[in-house]
């Protein structure tokens, strides 16, 4: 391995453990942002050309390297924080949402019957394992491309103003604690910098208010490069250059929707990278979103085909 990656994936790891909708044994797996976007970016971008930086806490029994390195990825660079790797229930209902439960000592309360919600300890223990820019190796920067996965608090803004300089092309997927509370104006300016910004359809509600080509509009006539807005089955919504264009997706079997989102922000900028035009990358992105949807388990996650999604990207056209 020589050289540092071309495309940084910023993300956490996690402990999962997963309760299914309908009758089974729940099962422990790991999980997290930052393997899923690396799932949907590889799918599109040569592997040796990825970086990954998460943080690892203690209690965290899973070999993150040794998966990645599998799916081709050897750039992966791990911080070690001396407290206990923060653990979830996560339990699916049978419409496909789920809720998430923190297993950490401190922490079971948050959920639990009576409880109004502790919204702040738990931000406060996942900020702990969130990467920022100062956790990347020197020796990996400057990069082409930064993908800043959903962080907690001051996370994605600070890591955009430090790696501003040295990409030279940032696309952040916002957390659901700071998109939620804020205006297009109010969430560029809490995200100077960022080429392209990638909410979900609950992240961005507020602002659409049923509008969402307004939505997208808004969002970078308040100083985005490029809005994409991603609305689950139903067509995603890029705004660029002042055109707004509906992409549609394509039905696919769901086996599990865990890393949807964070597979389409990996292949999102993965593509812009290799030079693609908005469109064509949301395209793309589609397709590795479909996929990792169809499989359960972030090991099936990194091992899907790039020739399979070559195949469904030309029966979109």
């Amino acid at each position: 391995m020589s050289g540092g990656p071309d495309l940084i994936l910023l993300g956490q790891v996690t402990i999962d453990h997963v309760v299914p909708a309908t009758p089974g044994p729940w099962r422990a797996q790991m999980g997290g942002n930052a393997i899923y976007s690396a799932a949907g970016a590889r799918l599109w971008l040569d592997p040796a050309r990825i970086g990954v930086t998460l943080r690892r806490g203690t209690g965290f029994d899973f070999d993150v390297e040794a998966m990645l390195a599998r799916a081709g990825i050897d750039h992966v660079h791990c911080r070690d924080v001396p407290l206990p790797h923060l653990t979830e229930w996560i339990v699916y209902e049978t419409d496909g949402s789920r809720r998430c439960l923190p297993r950490n000592t401190g922490l079971t309360h948050i959920g639990s019957e009576g409880d109004p919600g502790d919204a702040d300890t738990y931000l406060d223990y996942l900020l702990n394992f969130s990467p920022e820019a100062s956790d990347i190796p020197a020796a990996w920067l400057p990069a082409k491309a930064v993908h800043l996965n959903p962080q907690v608090r001051d996370r994605s803004p600070c890591s955009l103003a430090a790696l501003r300089a040295q990409s030279g092309y940032i696309s952040v997927d916002p957390s659901p604690y700071v998109a939620k509370g804020l205006d297009a104006a109010g969430l560029a300016a809490r995200l100077p910098g960022a080429d392209a910004v990638l909410p979900s359809e609950m992240e961005s509600a507020h602002i659409a208010c049923g509008d969402w080509h307004g939505a997208a509009l808004a969002l970078t006539d308040a100083g985005f490069g490029e809005a994409i807005i991603k609305r689950g089955s139903q067509s995603v919504v890029l705004a660029s250059d002042g055109v707004v264009t509906e992409i549609p997706v394509p039905p696919v079997q769901i086996a599990d929707v865990t890393g949807a989102g964070d597979s389409f922000g990996g292949a999102y900028c993965a593509c812009r990278m290799m030079g693609m035009p908005p469109a064509e990358a949301v395209r793309r992105a589609i397709v590795a979103a479909g996929m990792v949807i169809g499989c359960s388990g972030s090991d099936a996650a990194l091992a899907l085909d790039p020739a399979e999604a070559a195949r469904r990207l030309a029966e979109m056209s």
